[in-house]
């Protein structure tokens, strides 16, 4: 049996005095009266039984409590506040995931060419590392890095992206990278896991065991900073650093390429492709990934 809620009014009244630490802010910004606020406050900390502030003449203080109540509460409205605001946008917005990287570094710089052509159209990007479930997220779209097999879904190729090793120059001159065999004075960069870097010295006809160690980095923004930084050599695709090769910053000293059949691929489920703001989403990212 679920545990029943407070009064959302008395939720409400608290999250306010508690963010604002003060009756009267939270007064003025929920458009009632001090006492109300107070009132329901009190009210709240009776049905739950417990002290959620300290009173005084010149400040409110939360309790233990009171602070972790505040933090669901925030997490709560804020949820709300978004879910509202997407139902007032309703057919006019595209929702779309792709990781925080290749919605920085390709996606994001190219959208100010998708606004100007589609004004009528609001396009949210999600960011993160994690496969979401679109239904179930709400969302009409993703763009992942695969080889283009997702079950029940359409995938849709926007450019190839196999995998490459990547080191600054100085780098590769400090530590005299001209073959496969030299990577063992090298520290490898992992995004996430090594299987990568295995497979790739496999390919090379190393020891793949010499690519379990290195440093593991959970976000490919974070590994690219790393190789910039000279920390070592990623495997990395050219789409997510094309300005740092073009200026000479990331160089690819040992040519072999990984997974040349991967690529970043915009999936969707197949009945959105015939709704109109798809349709002109999925034309405008095939149009700049052949560009």
């Amino acid at each position: 049996m679920a545990t029943p809620l407070p009064s959302l009014t008395a939720l409400r009244a608290f999250e306010a005095a508690a963010r604002l630490l003060s009756f009267t802010r939270a007064a003025e910004e929920l458009n009632v009266t001090q006492a109300a606020v107070s009132h329901q406050v009190r009210l709240l900390e009776e049905q739950l039984e417990l002290a959620l502030m300290r009173r005084s003449t010149r400040r409110l203080k939360l309790t233990p409590a009171g602070a972790k109540l505040l933090a669901a509460c925030s997490s709560a409205f804020g949820e709300l506040r978004a879910a509202v605001a997407d139902l007032r946008r309703g057919d006019r917005q595209i929702a779309v995931t792709t990781t925080p990287a290749f919605g920085a570094r390709w996606l994001a710089p190219r959208l100010g060419r998708f606004a100007a052509r589609h004004p009528d159209w609001e396009l949210t990007v999600r960011h993160t590392t994690q496969t979401l479930d679109l239904e179930r997220e709400g969302l009409d779209a993703a763009i992942r890095w695969g080889r283009g097999h997702w079950p029940g879904l359409a995938a849709d190729l926007i450019v190839r992206a196999p995998l490459i090793p990547m080191a600054t120059p100085e780098l590769v001159a400090e530590r005299g990278l001209a073959g496969p065999a030299d990577l063992t004075r090298v520290t490898f960069l992992h995004d996430e896991d090594p299987s990568e870097w295995m497979e790739w010295l496999l390919m090379a006809g190393l020891n793949p065991e010499l690519g379990r160690r290195g440093l593991v980095f959970d976000d490919e923004n974070a590994l690219i900073q790393a190789v910039l930084r000279g920390q070592g050599v990623a495997l990395l695709s050219a789409h997510l650093v094309a300005e740092a090769l073009a200026e000479g910053r990331l160089v690819q000293p040992l040519g072999a390429r990984l997974a040349e059949e991967n690529g970043y691929y915009l999936v969707y489920p197949p009945q959105r492709l015939r709704e109109p703001k798809l349709q002109a989403f999925r034309s405008f990212v095939l149009a700049e990934g052949e560009g």
